[in-house]
């Protein structure tokens, strides 16, 4: 079985784990069901960049509007309005990253 046919990396907002099963986020509001696991996505080449923020998200950082920390918890906000959780064994990461990813476009 081959996988599902990757949207573009600019169409997609998120990936969303839902058991052996991932949901594609599209910036149109669509979704698409694919039967393949996050872990296979997270490793995909065409999907490089993507973060890996909380073991059911895998957001493309384009499309992070704000990231908010309180402690221990944080989570960001995409330019949609969803608001995704960050795992707190994943913060230290994703806040480097969105640094990095702020540096470059600056």
């Amino acid at each position: 079985m081959t996988p599902l046919k990757t949207p573009e990396n600019n169409e997609i907002t998120y990936l969303e784990a839902d058991i052996n099963y991932t949901i594609f986020h599209l910036k149109n509001g669509k979704k698409m069901i694919s039967s393949f696991t996050l872990k296979k996505y997270e490793t995909d080449v065409q999907l490089n960049g993507f973060l890996r923020v909380h073991k059911s998200f895998l957001l493309n950082p384009q499309f992070i509007k704000h990231f908010d920390q309180k402690g221990k918890k944080g989570t960001i906000q995409l330019t949609n309005g969803k608001i995704l959780e960050v795992s707190r064994r994943k913060l230290t990461m994703v806040k480097k990253q969105i640094h990095l990813d702020q540096n470059k476009s600056l």
